[in-house]
């Protein structure tokens, strides 16, 4: 498709939230990275699962929740039948595999994630020691489910990647070990899992493929004050990296957002395990997550995140009720904002969800910025209100 062709009529967004109850049931094909059972840290219960803070946010949403799991990469997980290892104190088991077969546990929902050390070559290329593909072995667990169980919404859970080989002295990274990790993690790491989940997608038109960008969000939002003051030993606990509480919180903040489809509870508790300066900001860090899950869009302008509608109230908007006009579009190296009565803040991301630009403001007196330092491409634009209640999202060509 010619990009030109994609120039998008500019929409709003007004956050509303799912009023009914959702009873989800959840198999998980995962590691450590969704389930860190061997801690070095060892916590009151399973703080380092997403099951656990996922059962609570269901909770304060009023919502029935339960989940089984197994343990695995990928070329594990193709033996099916699985098998229902993982329990949890305060959730509820989907399936007892001993004693009934995966089709009689009604599950609705599938969440399934790679290793976190093999994105150094295709996701189309073979395991070094398995005659199969990350792509083939995700097609043949999924093609199993779905002969299983009719209707299945399937989540790619994108993690975040070994840190072993950014490290020169073990863990914990340096400050510039830090960077160079994140940045691997926003760049080649997010590609290979953009890759993966295009592929796996392709291959069932009929059905609901999501990604939740785990990794890359809890990276950003990391990357910024204040929560780039947390020690990275507060937030990992080794090199593989396993996590502590408070990034399993983030992790299944995450993905209950993705899953559900709106926000969590924002008269939620947080426990006091979780590091002091993300409970302080609890309801910013909401709203960034809910923000950035709403970015990630493919060239057609869909949603790679939610199967069904976003809890978003999104109206395409005439001409007369546009709080402004975005011009030139495409644009070399100015973008000129129109008919504006409000101050606003703007954020831009690529194609591939990574923040390019940010920290920008426009106003009636100052109502243009510049992306010439930006590439050749397609590109989303964020802009939203100073009290963040309304967002706008346009995209534009950079040429």
């Amino acid at each position: 498709m010619n990009r030109f062709a994609l120039i998008l009529s500019l929409v709003v967004a007004s956050v509303t939230f799912l009023s009914a109850q959702q009873n989800i049931r959840t198999f998980i094909f995962g590691h450590s990275l969704i389930n860190h059972e061997i801690q070095v840290n060892p916590t009151p219960s399973q703080e380092t699962s997403v099951p656990h803070w996922f059962q609570l946010f269901a909770n304060a949403g009023g919502h029935d929740y339960a989940v089984s799991g197994q343990y695995g990469f990928l070329p594990q997980h193709v033996n099916v039948p699985p098998i229902a290892q993982w329990g949890f104190d305060l959730v509820e088991g989907a399936w007892d595999s001993d004693n009934e077969p995966f089709s009689a546990a009604d599950f609705n929902t599938i969440l399934i994630t790679p290793g976190n050390f093999i994105q150094w070559q295709s996701p189309t290329e073979n395991y070094p020691s398995d005659n199969i593909t990350p792509v083939e072995a995700t097609e043949i667990v999924f093609n199993w489910c779905i002969e299983q169980e009719e209707g299945l919404q399937f989540y790619i859970y994108e993690n975040w990647p070994d840190m072993g080989g950014f490290l020169n002295n073990g863990f914990p990274p340096t400050s510039a070990e830090w960077i160079a990790y994140n940045d691997y993690l926003n760049g080649d790491f997010h590609e290979w899992f953009i890759e993966y989940h295009k592929l796996v997608k392709e291959s069932f038109p009929d059905a609901c493929i999501s990604m939740i960008p785990v990794g890359p969000i809890i990276s950003k939002l990391l990357s910024q004050d204040p929560y780039s003051l947390i020690p990275v030993n507060e937030l990992y606990e080794d090199d593989a990296p396993h996590g502590r509480a408070p990034t399993y919180f983030l992790a299944s903040l995450i993905t209950y957002m993705a899953m559900l489809e709106e926000k969590v509870s924002m008269d939620f508790i947080v426990d006091p395990i979780i590091h002091p300066t993300i409970s302080s900001n609890y309801q910013d860090v909401v709203d960034f997550i809910w923000n950035e899950l709403q970015t990630y869009v493919n060239e057609e302008g869909q949603s790679s995140v939610f199967c069904n509608s976003p809890t978003v109230n999104t109206t395409a908007l005439s001409n007369q009720e546009r709080p402004f006009t975005i011009t030139p579009n495409p644009t070399e190296d100015v973008l000129f904002f129109t008919d504006v009565v409000d101050n606003y803040f703007i954020s831009i991301y690529n194609m591939q969800g990574n923040l390019v630009l940010d920290d920008l403001h426009i106003r009636a007196q100052d109502n243009a910025i510049g992306v010439s330092s930006l590439v050749a491409g397609v590109y989303t634009i964020v802009t939203q209100s100073l009290t963040r209640d309304k967002i706008f999202i346009n995209r534009f060509i950079k040429i």
